[in-house]
């Protein structure tokens, strides 16, 4: 029996199908892998960009940090000029009119434990030393340090007394919704505006 021309027809949305399934996985390769580059190098550039604030901020608690040899001949020189405490109070209001990096921020007591946290936060952030493999152990090292510095600047600002720079991200990130923390700033999650009931 000779074939039937029509038996192609009944068979022909399957072939479609076959055929529209394999430019699909085709196309979806290509399209894959681009889109996952992309989003690979914003979730990188993101991550260097907050390794280089805390860089950043490294360098500048190490450069506000005194020497404990400029701390002392600060306070000898205070006790042999005989300034009382009123006089430096006033001083101290009134900041010199020059552009100095002492007179624009305040110097840090020296501490060898918050130097040992600032050398330490320095090393973790330190760009030369950050890997840009796009390995497992590479990521994996990346993750860690960045973890690590975060923690070190949290010892370092509770030490020295400065605000978190990026308080909104990471206490949304942390989870601290929940805390009863106040910020004053009028709020769903505003605190200060309660009044307590006794």
């Amino acid at each position: 029996m000779a074939p039937d021309p029509l038996d192609s027809l009944f068979e022909l949305e399957n072939t479609f199908y076959e055929e529209g399934h394999e430019l699909g996985v085709q196309d979806g390769g290509r399209a894959g892998r681009i889109e996952g580059r992309q989003f690979g190098l914003e979730k990188a550039f993101e991550k260097y960009v907050v390794m280089g604030r805390l860089h950043g901020r490294s360098v500048v608690w190490a450069g506000r940090l005194s020497s404990p040899s400029q701390a002392s001949s600060e306070l000898g020189a205070e006790d042999s000029a005989g300034v009382s405490k009123d006089a430096s109070s006033q001083q101290a209001s009134h900041p010199p009119e020059s552009t100095a990096p002492d007179a624009i921020m305040a110097r840090i007591p020296h501490s060898t434990r918050l130097e040992k946290h600032i050398r330490t936060l320095y090393a973790l952030t330190e760009p030369a030393s950050l890997s840009t493999d796009n390995t497992e152990d590479a990521v994996s090292d990346f993750d860690d340090r960045l973890r690590r510095a975060e923690g070190k600047v949290k010892i370092i600002e509770k030490a020295v007394g400065d605000a978190s720079l990026d308080s909104n991200s990471s206490s949304a990130s942390s989870g601290n919704a929940g805390q009863s923390s106040s910020r004053g700033d009028g709020g769903i999650e505003d605190m200060s505006v309660l009044q307590a009931r006794h």
